[in-house]
């Protein structure tokens, strides 16, 4: 286990022999390589936020449609249009943003169930989107292909994750100081040094297995099956790990209680600069970041000390406490993007790397009172690499129930035709070079990017 675990704790100890320092030569000499190629890469980061964004108004079930969080315009496609109370808070991105209405996620009514459709196909059968992107995207560490955050979620013993491997779900990260050793690693030698050290220790596990697999049959043999695939994958993975690249400056975390709400924010930021610091780095390419879970109950304190998130988005305390919740958890993905516009982009180090990631904001529910999942909050920000339509530089409103293939009775407001879910995750993997194994339909949605 020592072994296989090894082969992503590489890269911490490359600080001590000047791989992170960008002004050691060798530093020098791949941030000019870098600087040869500015061959755009692009980024993917799914943000997911737990009990939905108030997309329902103050008082009543879709009495006007809009809540706290979609935009106002008069027409389906528009960059005429004015944020809500809670989408306010990213109005410093609206030129890099795409609003979209219209979607809904599983059958509409799961509530909290929500989190095991979110980034999944309709069935909830299958792997989920950021996993999917990972496959086809990795960066420098294949290992590292899909990197999930998960700030506060399950660490009150209850795991509602929101990324699966086919009907496995994935545990994230919850301490970001272990995240951080996990992706850049521990020991002091040089990357292809390491590399050739773990493959052939792995060579005779390789064998071992080989040998009993010709002794089994049936169920013992389909398990050894698996055992010799995650080894070839390992010793893969290792064959095709490369240092990283770009402006990799190391970290320093400070060691908190990241299970105590005292220390929520900063626990949260440091998240981010893990995260950041990553895709920066070019070791992966694709995140999810989970922001707590359904129903939580780690209090935010910059919003209620009595009220608990999940009591919040019931509006149990009322509505003020019901629109600051909303709006701090919307706070967290414009403070991630301020992150992601700090960092150089590796493979295009004259941009920032938000100019070439594209970053998926919404949530397992679209309301937290009425526990719905119709006319879900989704909005796409970022630079993308110029493959996301936001309009002429005012940001982009888009309503999508034209290309409807779902029909749900209970919004009114907009009509009764919806997009499913699974065919927004469809089009993003169409964007970023992929496709997705899904059942049913997944004709991308015509309109969001500029090369589908």
């Amino acid at each position: 286990m020592d072994i296989l675990k090894s082969r992503r704790r590489f890269l911490m100890g490359l600080t001590a022999v000047g791989v992170f320092g960008p002004l050691t030569q060798f530093g020098l000499a791949r941030i000019a390589l870098a600087g040869q190629t500015q061959q755009p890469k692009l980024k993917v980061v799914f943000f997911v936020v737990p009990d939905g964004l108030a997309v329902d108004s103050a008082t009543a079930y879709s009495s006007d449609g809009r809540g706290l969080w979609h935009p106002a315009a008069q027409e389906m496609d528009t960059d005429n249009f004015q944020l809500n109370e809670v989408s306010q808070e990213l109005a410093a991105y609206r030129d890099q943003s795409l609003y979209i209405r219209g979607t809904i996620l599983g059958p509409g009514n799961e509530g909290h169930n929500g989190w095991t459709w979110a980034l999944r196909d309709r069935e909830k059968k299958m792997t989920s989107i950021d996993v999917l992107l990972g496959q086809q995207m990795p960066g420098t560490d294949p290992s590292q292909r899909s990197l999930f955050s998960g700030p506060h979620s399950g660490i009150d013993g209850t795991a509602w994750h929101v990324s699966w491997e086919g009907a496995q779900m994935r545990r994230p990260d919850q301490d970001p100081v272990l995240m951080y050793e996990k992706i850049f690693g521990s020991t002091r030698r040089q990357v292809r040094e390491q590399q050739a050290r773990n493959s052939h220790v792995l060579d005779p596990v390789l064998a071992d297995i080989k040998e009993l697999q010709a002794q089994l049959d049936g169920a013992q043999r389909q398990k050894m099956d698996t055992q010799l695939d995650s080894v070839e994958q390992a010793i893969k993975d290792m064959e095709n790990t490369l240092p990283p690249v770009g402006e990799c400056s190391p970290l320093t975390l400070e060691p908190l209680a990241f299970k105590d709400a005292k220390f929520r924010t900063q626990v949260q930021n440091s998240h981010h600069q893990v995260v950041a610091t990553a895709l920066a780095c070019g070791i992966s390419r694709v995140a999810t970041i989970q922001v707590g879970r359904s129903a939580e109950s780690l209090n935010i304190l910059d919003v209620s000390e009595q009220t608990n998130p999940h009591d919040c988005a019931h509006r149990y305390a009322g509505l003020d406490v019901w629109k600051k919740s909303r709006q701090w958890y919307t706070q967290r993905v414009k403070l991630f993007m301020d992150e992601l516009a700090r960092h150089a982009d590796p493979d295009v180090p004259g941009d920032n790397l938000l100019a070439h990631t594209l970053i998926v904001f919404t949530s397992e529910m679209a309301d937290g009172a009425p526990e719905h999942t119709v006319d879900m909050p989704l909005v796409l920000m970022g630079g993308a690499s110029g493959l996301l339509k936001t309009g002429d530089g005012k940001g982009r409103y888009f309503n999508v129930t034209a290309q409807g293939d779902r029909e749900h009775s209970g919004n009114a407001v907009i009509g009764k035709r919806f997009v499913d879910m699974q065919r927004i995750w469809a089009t993003i993997a169409k964007a970023a070079g992929t496709s997705v194994p899904y059942t049913g339909k997944i004709d991308p949605v015509s309109g969001i990017f500029t090369n589908v």
